[in-house]
Formats: C-alpha cells, sequence, structure tokens
C-alpha cells in the first residue's frame, strides 16, 4: 500500500515536472521550437518514457493548457461572488483576466505561443479533450453572464451571447498581449504611449457596446 501510494506521487511529481519543462520551452522557443527530446532532456527522461505520459506535442500542450485553466477558471469565478448586473458581471470577470495575465505572464507567453502557429493539432487525445472542456467552461461563465444581463436589462437583447463571449475574449487577448509586450510596441508606435491605458479602455469599450442603455 505505501509503495503504491509512493510511486503515485512519484509519477504525479514527475507530469508535474514535464509539463513545467514543456511550457517554458513553448513559451521560449514557439510551439515549432519545442521538441520532445528538449522535454525529455530537461526533465532526464528517456523519449521513450516521456510518450508514457503523453501520446505527442500536442496531447502535452493541451495538458499545460488544462493546467493552467484550472488555475484561471477558479480566478475568474471568484470575481461574480459581487456582481450588481450581468453587465457588471462580464467587466469583472475581464479584468479578473487581466489580473491573472498581469501576475502570471508565463502563463500567457505559452497559450500565445501555442495559439498563434494557427496549425490543425491532433485533437484525438484524451488530454486534448479534457482541454477543450476547460475551455467550454471559461466560455460558460461568459455566456452566463451576457445572458444574466440580458435577463436583468443590463445587457442588450439582440447581443448573441455565445459568438459574443468568444469575440469578447479573443479581443481581450490581443489586448493583453501588447500589454504584456509593451516595450516591443513602444519602440513601433511613433508617439509615446502610455500602455497601461489600453485594458481600462478596452474594458470601458466593451461595456458601453453591450450596455441596453446605449441600444436605440
Amino acid at each position: 500500500m505505501a509503495v503504491a501510494a509512493r510511486r503515485e506521487r512519484e509519477r504525479t511529481a514527475r507530469r508535474e515536472a514535464i509539463l513545467d519543462a514543456a511550457q517554458e520551452l513553448v513559451a521560449a522557443q514557439g510551439y515549432h521550437g519545442m521538441r520532445m527530446d528538449s522535454v525529455a532532456e530537461a526533465v532526464e527522461l528517456s523519449k521513450g518514457t516521456l510518450y508514457l505520459y503523453f501520446e505527442n506535442k500536442d496531447a502535452l500542450c493541451a495538458a499545460v493548457a488544462t493546467r493552467l485553466l484550472d488555475t484561471l477558471i477558479p480566478f475568474m469565478e471568484s470575481a461574480l461572488e459581487n456582481t450588481s448586473t450581468g453587465l457588471d458581471a462580464v467587466h469583472k470577470l475581464f479584468q479578473k483576466y487581466s489580473d491573472f495575465t498581469q501576475e502570471n505572464p508565463h502563463h500567457f507567453r505559452f497559450a500565445l505561443a501555442w495559439l498563434s502557429e494557427g496549425e490543425r493539432m491532433d485533437d484525438s487525445t484524451e488530454a486534448f479533450q479534457i482541454y477543450r472542456g476547460r475551455v467550454g467552461d471559461m466560455l460558460s461563465l461568459v455566456v452566463a453572464s451576457l445572458k444574466r444581463g440580458q435577463a436583468d436589462g443590463s445587457i442588450r437583447a439582440d447581443v448573441d451571447p455565445l459568438p459574443q463571449a468568444l469575440q469578447l475574449w479573443t479581443s481581450f487577448l490581443g489586448v493583453v498581449m501588447v500589454g504584456l509586450n509593451r516595450e516591443a510596441m513602444a519602440q513601433r508606435v511613433p508617439v509615446p504611449m502610455d500602455f497601461e491605458q489600453l485594458v481600462p479602455l478596452h474594458l470601458d469599450a466593451m461595456v458601453r457596446a453591450l450596455s441596453s442603455e446605449g441600444a436605440s
């Protein structure tokens, strides 16, 4: 019994080390730069042993992303505890998301590096299906808040919750990306710019666009 428990702890610790290594390599080198050989070397495993944990690179990346979302989703859910309307809930969800990326920039850089490849990935693995479910859970928080706002009258009735939730999420990715790479952006923008303003400006524009008060 004790031996079995110890082996399970060792397996869990090894899996976490694999995820840590993969996350760092993707964030630093991009999806194509990260190789399974490099991950195996980083955690001092044979490549064959690594494949006992993850079938391929996409399964490994999906597991890394799932772990990140398992941290992010409860963080975002905490934003809903003291909200007066659905519109307020949407605003606070994305403020929380912004706070999370500022506190965990390496998480976001991994997600962006994986997403930006734009290729079709192997989504047949169990790890990828679990990841897809977590994405659905995160979107559901926004969808539920949009529907709540329509029910309480704070959000326009003509908003279609699911595509609107996806639009809000993807547009916010761009704003966060610029914020996390403000020095590089400052080199490109020909006038002085306070990049700290971008998130508040985006949140304000989002609220104005959704608000029923501005609807004709």
